[in-house]
C-alpha cells in the first residue's frame, strides 16, 4: 500500500477518534469489558477441562464471565449504533452547513450529483467505520489477554498467531491501493448517476416530448449503472482474495498447532486443547476484523471525496458576518452602481485556459425607492448577469455598489440582500413556507386570492397544499410568496412572459404602480414594447451596458416619495 493510501487510513481514523467521539463513549470500556470477560472465559473453559469438571467456584466464574461477555457485547454494540447516528447525523449537518455557506459561484461551477453522494452514500460510510474501529479496538483488547494466556503454555504458539494475523493484513494492504482506486471510479460513476437521475426528475416533460432524448437519457443511467456495478465487483474481487488469503493463514495456524507446535515444543494434548480453545474462541472476531478491513477502505475513500467537496465549497465562503445578516432591512434612500463590471468566462476546454466570452458593464446607475424600472434588449446582453450583481447572489469583478453612500461589501452583502425579493426566470418554488413568519402567511393568503390562484393553491399549515400547477401559476404563487415578505425592493424576471393578456395587464396597470405608489422599487425584465411607457424609466442594454436610461415621467414624480423610503 502506498504511503499516501495509508495517511488516507490514519487520517480517517484520526477523524472517527476526535470528530466521531469515540473517546468520549463508553464503548471502549465496554470492549475492554467484553475482551477481558471473554478471556476469563476461556480460562474458566480450559481450566474446567484440565480439572475435569467445574467446583462451585469456578462455575460461578464461568457463569460471571458468560453474562459479562453478553452484557458488555450488547452494550458495545448500542452504544456503536448510538455513535454512527450521531456522527452520520453531525456530517450531513455539517455538509448542508457548508452548502448553506458556500459563494454563489460553487452553485454556478458544480453538478449536484457529487453533493447528493456525499450527503447519502458518504456520510453514511464513513459513520458506519465508527464501529468498525470499535471491533478493531476490542479483537486487539482481546489478543493482547489472550496472547498473554497462550504465552504462559506455549510461547511458540503465540509467535505463530502473530505471524497468521499479519499475513492477512498484508494481504489486505496489498489488496488496498487498487481496489480504492477502483472504489473511486465506482464513487464518480454513481455521482454521475444522480446527476442522471436530476436530469430524469426535472426534465420528465422534455423526455416525453422525444423519444430520440429519452432513449439517449436511458442509455446513459444504464451505462453509469453497469460502470458502478463493473468497478464495484473488481474492487469487492480484490478484497475476497485478501480476505481468502487472511482466512488461509488462519486455517495454516490451527494445523500448525495441532501438528507443528507438538513437534517443536513437546507440548502434550492437554496443552494443546487449550491452545486451540483460545485461538477458536479468538478465530471469530479476528476474521470479522479482517473481513471488515474492506468496508473500512471503502469509508476512507468516502471521506477523501467527501473533504473534497467541502474543500471546495469552502474555498471561498460567505463571511460570518453574511451569516449573521438581517434578514431585511427597513428601507434606503439612495442605491449607485459605480463602474460595477463582471466578467462571464468559458469554462477550459482541451486542457487550454479559460477565454473571456462576455462583459457586463462598466453600469453607472442610480436607483430609488418609489420607482418602476423596466429593463429589456436581447438574449444575451446581460440582464440576468446584471439582476444577479443586482441582488447580491454574484459579486462584481469590479466597481463597487453603494448603498446610502456606503460602498457594499462582502461582509455588508448579507444586509444589502435583505432588501430584496425576487422572482426570477428561472426560479425554484419550495412547497414549505420556509423563514415566514405568521403575518407574512396571512398576508400570502390574500395575495394568494388577488393573482387568481386561490382554486388551485392554498396556505396548509407551514405548506402549499398543492404545486400542481401550471408554469403560468407557479410563477404568480412566486410572486404571491415575494408579495408577502414586503421588501424594499421587487425583482422581476421576465415575469409576464408566461401570463394571459388579463393577467399582464393586472401586472403593468395595478400591481406595479402601486407597489411604486408605495414607496417600493419594483426592477422588471421585460419585452413587452406595448406596456414599456407604463414605467417610471425604461433601460435598454446591449453587449452589456446600458445603451439608454429614459425616463418616462418627471423626477419629481418618481423616485422621491414612498412610505419605504428611508429618512436622511
Amino acid at each position: 500500500m502506498s504511503t499516501s493510501a495509508f495517511g488516507k487510513l490514519r487520517d480517517l481514523v484520526v477523524f472517527l477518534i476526535h470528530d466521531g467521539g469515540l473517546l468520549r463513549s463508553p464503548i471502549l470500556l465496554f470492549a475492554f469489558g467484553a475482551s477481558a470477560s471473554r478471556t476469563l472465559m476461556i480460562f474458566g473453559v480450559n481450566t474446567t477441562a484440565e480439572r475435569g469438571g467445574a467446583g462451585p467456584g469456578l462455575f460461578a466464574l464461568l457463569c460471571v464471565a458468560v453474562a459479562a461477555s453478553l452484557a458488555t457485547a450488547h452494550l458495545a454494540r448500542v452504544h456503536g449504533i448510538t455513535l454512527v447516528e450521531n456522527l452520520n447525523k453531525k456530517l450531513r449537518r455539517r455538509v448542508a452547513d457548508h452548502i448553506l455557506d458556500a459563494d454563489v459561484s460553487f452553485f454556478q461551477s458544480r453538478d449536484p450529483g457529487q453533493v447528493y453522494s456525499a450527503l447519502t452514500g458518504h456520510t453514511v460510510l464513513v459513520a458506519g467505520a465508527t464501529t468498525r474501529l470499535a471491533d478493531m479496538v476490542q479483537t486487539v483488547l482481546l489478543l493482547v489477554f489472550c496472547f498473554g494466556y497462550m504465552a504462559l503454555q506455549s510461547w511458540p504458539s503465540v509467535i505463530a498467531s502473530f505471524l497468521a494475523m499479519s499475513l492477512g493484513v498484508a494481504a489486505f494492504l496489498l489488496a488496498e491501493s487498487p481496489a480504492r482506486r477502483l472504489l473511486k471510479h465506482a464513487n464518480d460513476a454513481r455521482a454521475q448517476f444522480y446527476d442522471s437521475m436530476n436530469d430524469l426528475l426535472r426534465g420528465y416533460k422534455e423526455l416525453r416530448l422525444r423519444q430520440a432524448r429519452r432513449i439517449d437519457l436511458s442509455s446513459r443511467v444504464d451505462r453509469v449503472v453497469e460502470a458502478t456495478r463493473e468497478r464495484t465487483i473488481a474492487a469487492e474481487r480484490i478484497f475476497s482474495l485478501s480476505e481468502l488469503a487472511a482466512s488461509a493463514a488462519l486455517a495454516v495456524l490451527l494445523v500448525s498447532i495441532v501438528v507443528a507446535i507438538p513437534a517443536v515444543t513437546g507440548a502434550d494434548s492437554v496443552v494443546i486443547l487449550q491452545i486451540l480453545t483460545v485461538v477458536l474462541f479468538t478465530f471469530g472476531p479476528i476474521e470479522a476484523v479482517i473481513s471488515g478491513l474492506p468496508g473500512f477502505a471503502r469509508a476512507s475513500v468516502a471521506f477523501e471525496q467527501m473533504n473534497e467537496l467541502l474543500g471546495d465549497l469552502s474555498q471561498n465562503p460567505e463571511s460570518e458576518a453574511v451569516r449573521r445578516a438581517q434578514d431585511t432591512r427597513p428601507g434606503f434612500s439612495k442605491l449607485e452602481f459605480r463602474g460595477v463590471t463582471a466578467t462571464l468566462r468559458r469554462p477550459s476546454q482541451g486542457g487550454t485556459a479559460a477565454e473571456d466570452s462576455f462583459t457586463l458593464g462598466p453600469l453607472d446607475l442610480t436607483l430609488r425607492p418609489g420607482q418602476s424600472i423596466f429593463i429589456t434588449g436581447g438574449n444575451g446582453m446581460g440582464k440576468s448577469t446584471f439582476m444577479q450583481i443586482l441582488t447580491g447572489l454574484r459579486h462584481a469583478d469590479g466597481g463597487e455598489i453603494l448603498l446610502d453612500g456606503v460602498p457594499v461589501t462582502r461582509d455588508t452583502i448579507g444586509d444589502y440582500r435583505g432588501l430584496f425579493s425576487a422572482v426570477f426566470s428561472e426560479f425554484y418554488l419550495f412547497r414549505q413556507l420556509y423563514g415566514l413568519t405568521e403575518a407574512e402567511r396571512e398576508k400570502l393568503q390574500t395575495h394568494i386570492e388577488e393573482l387568481g390562484l386561490a382554486q388551485g393553491v392554498s396556505v396548509t399549515g407551514e405548506a402549499f397544499s398543492s404545486l400542481a400547477l401550471s408554469t403560468g401559476q407557479m410563477r404568480r404563487l412566486a410572486l404571491s410568496v415575494a408579495l408577502a415578505e414586503e421588501r424594499p425592493i421587487l425583482v422581476l424576471d421576465e415575469f409576464a412572459a408566461d401570463q394571459d393578456p388579463a393577467r399582464r395587464a393586472f401586472f403593468y396597470d395595478v400591481l406595479v404602480p402601486r407597489l411604486a405608489a408605495k414607496g417600493h422599487l419594483v426592477i422588471a425584465v421585460t419585452h413587452d414594447e406595448h406596456c414599456f411607457g407604463k414605467s417610471d424609466r425604461l433601460i435598454r442594454m446591449e453587449d452589456g451596458k446600458i445603451v439608454s436610461d429614459t425616463l418616462n415621467r418627471p423626477a419629481e414624480a418618481a423616485g422621491t416619495t414612498g412610505a419605504l423610503a428611508k429618512e436622511t
